[in-house]
């Protein structure tokens, strides 16, 4: 006995619907977002001066013991941050003085010196009434891209990676701009 046309369409519908659904549970990891972002009683052109040198990332982040950069601010140059659980490369995308704005990426390194497979940030700074907003954004994944990412290599411990090493920078900028002496 064959099945009616309306059969074969609900049972092929019902056969689509089951693919889709294991595929949505089978997807890899999504981007985190990260943004954190702090106001400083200090003009943006200070700001600036105190963070836009892409090579002098461990001049104004404690999070950060030593940065340099192979061709400054120049696109397509390599910096290298020595963390205190080792080096991460991040390649620098776009640097514009005038806008006080920087994008880079990362490039290789260990998942232990942070949990991260990949990422991309901007920094950028803006006039915010009498002073600034120094705001910094970083889309990454998770060190395990696994569908099932083991504890510590997870989303949470990337945002949480991602987060300790932008916000005593930010926090340090401040601080520091805040406590110089008026010009």
């Amino acid at each position: 006995m064959h099945a009616s046309p309306l059969a074969r369409l609900a049972s092929t519908s019902v056969a689509v619907l089951a693919l889709c659904a294991g595929a949505a549970h089978a997807h890899g990891p999504t981007p985190q977002k990260v943004e954190v972002s702090v106001t400083i009683a200090a003009p943006p052109s200070a700001v600036w001066a105190a963070v836009g040198n892409f090579a002098d990332f461990a001049a104004w982040n404690p999070a950060v013991t030593r940065s340099s950069a192979d061709r400054g601010n120049e696109v397509g140059s390599t910096r290298t941050l020595t963390l205190p659980a080792g080096e991460v490369t991040e390649q620098l995308d776009d640097h514009d003085a005038a806008a006080m704005t920087m994008s880079y990426r990362s490039g290789r390194f260990d998942a232990k010196v942070l949990p991260v497979s990949s990422y991309s940030a901007r920094l950028s700074v803006k006039a915010e009434g009498s002073g600034s907003t120094l705001r910094w954004q970083a889309r990454g994944y998770r060190a395990d891209t696994g569908n099932e990412p083991a504890p510590g290599m997870d989303d949470a411990a990337a945002v949480a990676a991602l987060k300790a090493l932008m916000t005593p920078g930010l926090d340090a900028v401040r601080a520091r701009l805040e406590a110089a002496p008026a010009n």
